[in-house]
Protein backbone atom coordinates (compact mmCIF):
# COMPACT_ATOMS: atom_id res chain seq x y z
CA UNK A 1 0.00 0.00 0.00
CA UNK A 2 1.26 3.75 -0.52
CA UNK A 3 0.09 5.96 1.55
CA UNK A 4 -0.97 9.96 0.68
CA UNK A 5 2.72 11.12 1.37
CA UNK A 6 4.06 8.31 -0.62
CA UNK A 7 5.15 5.38 1.90
CA UNK A 8 4.95 2.00 1.30
CA UNK A 9 3.30 -0.58 3.71
CA UNK A 10 3.46 -4.01 3.78
CA UNK A 11 1.04 -5.73 5.04
CA UNK A 12 0.03 -9.86 5.13
CA UNK A 13 -3.92 -8.53 5.60
CA UNK A 14 -5.97 -5.12 5.95
CA UNK A 15 -8.79 -4.44 7.50
CA UNK A 16 -10.61 -1.36 5.78
CA UNK A 17 -12.21 1.19 8.87
CA UNK A 18 -12.16 4.20 6.92
CA UNK A 19 -15.84 5.15 7.67
CA UNK A 20 -17.67 7.41 5.05
CA UNK A 21 -18.92 10.88 3.83
CA UNK A 22 -21.88 12.72 4.22
CA UNK A 23 -23.13 14.16 1.27
CA UNK A 24 -25.24 16.79 1.55
CA UNK A 25 -28.03 18.82 -0.16
CA UNK A 26 -26.89 21.45 -1.90
CA UNK A 27 -28.38 24.51 0.07
CA UNK A 28 -26.57 27.41 0.69
CA UNK A 29 -25.81 27.31 4.40
CA UNK A 30 -26.67 23.94 5.34
CA UNK A 31 -23.47 22.94 5.26
CA UNK A 32 -22.05 25.07 7.91
CA UNK A 33 -23.98 24.47 10.28
CA UNK A 34 -24.21 20.72 9.65
CA UNK A 35 -23.69 18.64 13.12
CA UNK A 36 -25.15 21.53 15.09
CA UNK A 37 -28.72 22.15 14.02
CA UNK A 38 -28.96 20.87 10.67
CA UNK A 39 -28.86 16.88 11.55
CA UNK A 40 -30.21 13.62 10.30
CA UNK A 41 -30.79 11.07 12.88
CA UNK A 42 -33.41 10.83 15.50
CA UNK A 43 -31.70 8.19 17.74
CA UNK A 44 -28.37 10.56 17.71
CA UNK A 45 -29.46 14.30 18.03
CA UNK A 46 -33.21 13.52 18.52
CA UNK A 47 -33.04 14.75 22.01
CA UNK A 48 -31.26 17.93 21.58
CA UNK A 49 -34.28 18.60 19.27
CA UNK A 50 -36.63 18.20 21.36
CA UNK A 51 -40.19 20.34 22.13
CA UNK A 52 -38.08 22.25 19.26
CA UNK A 53 -39.69 23.82 15.82
CA UNK A 54 -38.44 21.30 13.30
CA UNK A 55 -38.01 21.10 9.31
CA UNK A 56 -37.73 18.01 7.65
CA UNK A 57 -36.09 18.14 4.12
CA UNK A 58 -38.48 15.49 1.78
CA UNK A 59 -38.44 12.45 3.98
CA UNK A 60 -41.74 11.21 5.31
CA UNK A 61 -40.08 9.03 7.80
CA UNK A 62 -37.99 11.33 9.00
CA UNK A 63 -40.88 13.42 9.73
CA UNK A 64 -42.47 10.51 12.08
CA UNK A 65 -39.17 9.63 13.98
CA UNK A 66 -38.88 13.28 14.66
CA UNK A 67 -42.80 14.04 15.75
CA UNK A 68 -41.96 11.31 18.68
CA UNK A 69 -39.48 14.52 19.93
CA UNK A 70 -41.89 17.32 18.91
CA UNK A 71 -44.91 18.49 17.99
CA UNK A 72 -43.96 21.32 16.37
CA UNK A 73 -42.72 19.37 12.71
CA UNK A 74 -43.01 20.37 9.20
CA UNK A 75 -42.14 18.08 6.35
CA UNK A 76 -40.50 20.40 3.45
CA UNK A 77 -41.61 18.58 0.08
CA UNK A 78 -38.61 20.33 -1.38
CA UNK A 79 -37.81 18.47 -4.95
CA UNK A 80 -40.60 15.88 -4.69
CA UNK A 81 -43.62 17.16 -3.72
CA UNK A 82 -45.12 14.13 -5.25
CA UNK A 83 -44.42 11.46 -4.24
CA UNK A 84 -46.32 11.14 -0.89
CA UNK A 85 -49.38 8.63 -0.91
CA UNK A 86 -52.48 9.08 0.45
CA UNK A 87 -52.18 7.05 3.03
CA UNK A 88 -49.08 9.27 4.54
CA UNK A 89 -51.06 12.21 3.81
CA UNK A 90 -53.88 11.07 5.79
CA UNK A 91 -51.00 9.97 8.71
CA UNK A 92 -49.02 13.90 8.30
CA UNK A 93 -52.65 15.26 8.91
CA UNK A 94 -53.29 12.96 11.82
CA UNK A 95 -50.10 13.68 13.71
CA UNK A 96 -50.34 17.61 12.94
CA UNK A 97 -47.60 17.52 10.18
CA UNK A 98 -47.46 20.29 8.51
CA UNK A 99 -46.25 19.51 4.61
CA UNK A 100 -44.98 22.58 2.92
CA UNK A 101 -45.04 22.93 -1.17
CA UNK A 102 -41.69 24.64 -2.93
CA UNK A 103 -37.76 24.03 -2.70
CA UNK A 104 -35.64 25.27 0.25
CA UNK A 105 -33.30 27.78 -1.41
CA UNK A 106 -31.27 28.80 1.45
CA UNK A 107 -30.94 28.14 5.72
CA UNK A 108 -31.04 31.85 7.77
CA UNK A 109 -28.95 32.53 10.87
CA UNK A 110 -28.32 34.54 13.77
CA UNK A 111 -24.32 34.92 13.45
CA UNK A 112 -24.11 36.66 16.84
CA UNK A 113 -26.00 33.57 18.40
CA UNK A 114 -24.56 31.19 16.11
CA UNK A 115 -28.24 29.22 15.39
CA UNK A 116 -30.61 28.32 12.96
CA UNK A 117 -33.33 30.54 12.91
CA UNK A 118 -35.33 29.26 9.20
CA UNK A 119 -35.48 27.88 5.93
CA UNK A 120 -36.05 30.10 2.97
CA UNK A 121 -38.25 29.07 -0.11
CA UNK A 122 -37.80 29.43 -3.36
CA UNK A 123 -40.46 32.04 -3.34
CA UNK A 124 -38.97 34.28 -0.41
CA UNK A 125 -41.35 33.22 2.75
CA UNK A 126 -38.70 32.29 5.54
CA UNK A 127 -40.46 29.48 7.54
CA UNK A 128 -39.02 29.85 11.20
CA UNK A 129 -37.08 27.16 12.69
CA UNK A 130 -34.90 25.51 15.70
CA UNK A 131 -33.45 22.40 13.97
CA UNK A 132 -33.58 21.43 10.22
CA UNK A 133 -33.47 17.02 9.70
CA UNK A 134 -31.60 16.55 6.73
CA UNK A 135 -30.94 12.93 4.68
CA UNK A 136 -27.74 12.72 3.58
CA UNK A 137 -25.90 10.39 1.15
CA UNK A 138 -23.58 7.89 2.64
CA UNK A 139 -20.76 7.25 0.53
CA UNK A 140 -18.17 4.92 1.98
CA UNK A 141 -14.85 5.96 1.90
CA UNK A 142 -13.74 2.95 -0.17
CA UNK A 143 -12.57 4.30 -3.71
CA UNK A 144 -8.87 3.37 -3.39
CA UNK A 145 -10.31 0.05 -3.00
CA UNK A 146 -11.38 -0.24 -6.89
CA UNK A 147 -7.34 -1.25 -7.52
CA UNK A 148 -8.02 -4.38 -5.45
CA UNK A 149 -11.16 -5.24 -7.69
CA UNK A 150 -13.23 -3.67 -4.89
CA UNK A 151 -16.36 -1.84 -5.80
CA UNK A 152 -18.93 -0.05 -3.86
CA UNK A 153 -22.32 -1.39 -3.90
CA UNK A 154 -25.81 0.30 -3.03
CA UNK A 155 -27.13 -0.01 0.22
CA UNK A 156 -30.72 -1.75 -0.09
CA UNK A 157 -32.55 0.68 2.56
CA UNK A 158 -31.02 4.02 2.58
CA UNK A 159 -29.18 6.48 -0.07
CA UNK A 160 -25.81 5.58 -0.31
CA UNK A 161 -22.85 2.75 -0.98
CA UNK A 162 -20.46 0.32 0.98
CA UNK A 163 -18.87 -2.03 0.40
CA UNK A 164 -19.76 -5.78 0.33
CA UNK A 165 -18.33 -8.21 2.87
CA UNK A 166 -19.69 -11.77 4.58
CA UNK A 167 -20.89 -11.86 8.03
CA UNK A 168 -16.92 -11.95 9.23
CA UNK A 169 -16.12 -9.02 7.30
CA UNK A 170 -14.56 -10.14 4.32
CA UNK A 171 -14.28 -8.39 1.28
CA UNK A 172 -13.96 -11.39 -1.18
CA UNK A 173 -10.67 -10.24 -2.31
CA UNK A 174 -7.97 -12.64 -0.35
CA UNK A 175 -6.50 -10.70 2.36
CA UNK A 176 -8.84 -7.71 2.48
CA UNK A 177 -11.59 -6.66 5.32
CA UNK A 178 -13.63 -3.90 6.05
CA UNK A 179 -15.78 -2.74 9.05
CA UNK A 180 -17.63 0.41 10.34
CA UNK A 181 -19.00 2.24 8.31
CA UNK A 182 -17.23 1.37 5.21
CA UNK A 183 -19.30 -1.68 5.17
CA UNK A 184 -21.98 -0.36 6.60
CA UNK A 185 -23.49 3.22 6.60
CA UNK A 186 -26.19 2.54 8.91
CA UNK A 187 -24.20 1.45 11.77
CA UNK A 188 -23.16 3.22 15.05
CA UNK A 189 -20.23 3.00 17.36
CA UNK A 190 -21.83 0.07 18.77
CA UNK A 191 -22.14 -1.97 15.66
CA UNK A 192 -19.03 -0.75 14.30
CA UNK A 193 -16.91 -1.50 16.74
CA UNK A 194 -18.26 -5.22 16.91
CA UNK A 195 -18.29 -5.42 13.41
CA UNK A 196 -13.79 -4.67 14.02
CA UNK A 197 -14.00 -7.13 16.87
CA UNK A 198 -15.70 -9.95 14.18
CA UNK A 199 -13.64 -9.10 11.81
CA UNK A 200 -10.30 -9.25 13.70
CA UNK A 201 -10.67 -12.75 14.71
CA UNK A 202 -11.24 -13.89 11.25
CA UNK A 203 -8.50 -12.27 10.03
CA UNK A 204 -6.60 -13.82 12.92
CA UNK A 205 -7.54 -16.99 12.50
CA UNK A 206 -6.87 -16.94 8.48
CA UNK A 207 -2.99 -16.15 9.71
CA UNK A 208 -2.96 -18.83 11.94
CA UNK A 209 -4.09 -21.06 9.00
CA UNK A 210 -1.80 -19.63 6.78
CA UNK A 211 1.26 -20.21 9.38
CA UNK A 212 0.06 -23.52 9.64
CA UNK A 213 -0.29 -24.77 5.94
CA UNK A 214 3.53 -23.26 5.72
CA UNK A 215 5.05 -24.85 8.25
CA UNK A 216 2.93 -28.27 6.91
CA UNK A 217 4.33 -27.71 3.57
CA UNK A 218 8.33 -26.28 4.73
CA UNK A 219 8.03 -30.06 7.27
CA UNK A 220 7.29 -32.02 3.40
CA UNK A 221 9.86 -30.58 1.36
CA UNK A 222 12.31 -31.20 4.06
CA UNK A 223 11.11 -34.80 4.14
CA UNK A 224 11.21 -35.18 0.31
CA UNK A 225 14.78 -33.69 0.52
CA UNK A 226 17.09 -36.73 -1.36
CA UNK A 227 20.11 -36.98 1.26
CA UNK A 228 21.05 -35.18 4.45
CA UNK A 229 24.13 -36.16 6.45
CA UNK A 230 22.84 -38.93 8.59
CA UNK A 231 21.12 -40.07 5.35
CA UNK A 232 24.14 -40.26 3.20
CA UNK A 233 26.22 -41.82 5.93
CA UNK A 234 23.39 -44.74 6.83
CA UNK A 235 23.43 -45.27 3.00
CA UNK A 236 27.66 -45.50 3.17
CA UNK A 237 27.74 -47.85 5.63
CA UNK A 238 25.21 -50.30 4.20
CA UNK A 239 26.75 -50.52 0.41
CA UNK A 240 30.48 -49.85 1.60
CA UNK A 241 30.41 -51.88 4.82
CA UNK A 242 33.47 -51.40 7.27
CA UNK A 243 35.12 -48.76 4.01
CA UNK A 244 31.91 -46.23 4.41
CA UNK A 245 33.03 -42.94 6.12
CA UNK A 246 30.61 -40.61 7.71
CA UNK A 247 29.74 -37.99 10.18
CA UNK A 248 31.28 -40.11 12.61
CA UNK A 249 34.47 -41.49 10.70
CA UNK A 250 35.17 -45.05 9.22
CA UNK A 251 32.79 -47.80 10.13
Amino acid sequence: MTTQDGRRVRARRVLVTTGLIDELPDIPGLAERWGHDVIHCVYCHGWEARDTKVGVLGNFHQALLFRQMTDRVTLFAHHAPGELTDEQWEQLAALGIEVIHGAVTALEADTEQDKLTGARLASGTVIPLDTLVVAPTFTARGGFLEDLGLTLNPHPAVPGVQVAVDPSGFTGVQGVWAAGNVSDVLAAVPQSAGAGNTAGGAINMDLILEDARRAAEAREAASATPFDGTMEAEVSRRVLGSRAHGPEGPA
